[in-house]
């Protein structure tokens, strides 16, 4: 690991004191002398404000009072703004860092031309849910096996990313038009017009829950918001980053394609466990609130 190299690590959170209090459990020993930890809390009201000032008093993280939820960009940008590391870490408040996980990021700026590294998702029992991901020009996300070619972005999974901190900064943070989903897309998109590339550490491994937050219990209508969502940014994606490649047009054909010819389901939600397992009208329901979305999302 280079030896001068300091990180500060952003932990976003609302309402989640007790996956928060596993996530810091595991976080706090690692960053130990070698990292700063910062909480930006939302308006919380279920105790996590009441733990993070008791661990501010001690000096064991930085607390950032959010007033209000207004999106993960924009909570992350808070944590961004306040980072003196050179390198600034994100991991959600669901997530549990595997022993070795900030060492073997610092361990992937190796090189200045490395302006994130990012590395493999698991879920709880310790199965591999994500690894090295690439991007396409039409925003569609793909894993990578060890050893291949990328054929496309290099991108790194939210839950478990880290960045130069003045890169990410020249970059212009994280965009707030991505309330959800391909937030950290954009992000690695951004650092990479610099110059920059994005690396993988095999030995930064994350345990997310993908737990469940006030926003997903009724299963139906936030499947249905994901579609939306899903339509929406993604197509604010292409059409920010891709837009001197792909037409509107070709990229519509390509979202009416996918939405309305697969019957496409979320693995990780609450809903559904595989697409096919979706209702017929939910799903067809679902394809047009994509479109709408992605009509609604582009940027002319």
């Amino acid at each position: 690991m280079p030896e001068q190299l300091a990180a500060s690590v952003v932990v976003c959170t609302f309402n989640r004191k007790e996956w928060l209090e596993r996530c810091l459990d595991a976080l706090l020993p690692q960053a130990s002398g070698i990292a700063e930890v910062i909480v930006v809390d939302g308006p919380s009201t279920d105790g996590t404000r009441l733990l993070l000032e008791s661990l501010e008093v001690e000096r064991r993280i930085m607390l950032v009072r959010q007033l209000s939820l207004e999106g993960i960009s924009a909570a992350r940008n808070l944590g961004l703004e306040k980072a003196k590391g050179e390198v600034v870490c994100f991991i959600d408040d669901d997530a549990i860092v595997e022993p070795g996980w900030l060492r073997s990021v610092l361990e992937g700026y190796g090189s200045e031309s490395i302006g994130g590294v990012g590395g493999p998702v698991l879920d709880l029992q310790g199965r591999a849910t994500m690894g090295r991901n690439v991007v396409s020009m039409m925003g569609d996300w793909q894993e990578v096996p060890e050893g291949q070619e990328d054929g496309g972005f290099p991108v790194m999974v939210g839950c478990n990313m880290s960045f130069r901190t003045g890169d990410l900064r020249r970059a212009g943070g994280f965009d707030p038009e991505f309330r959800y989903h391909q937030d950290e897309t954009d992000a690695c998109l951004r650092v990479r017009s610099l110059g920059k590339r994005i690396g993988y550490a095999p030995g930064a491994k994350v345990r997310h829950a993908w737990c469940e937050g006030s926003y997903r219990r009724d299963k139906i209508l936030w499947y249905l918001r994901l579609r939306y969502l899903w339509g929406r940014n993604d197509a604010l994606l292409v059409s920010k980053n891709f837009a001197g490649s792909v037409s509107f047009a070709r990229y519509l054909g390509h979202k009416a394609m996918r939405s309305l010819l697969m019957r496409r389901g979320v693995s990780t939600a609450p809903l559904v466990s595989t697409a096919s397992t979706v209702p017929m009208p939910i799903s067809i329901l679902g394809a047009t609130l994509e479109l709408s979305g992605a009509a609604r999302g582009w940027r002319r």
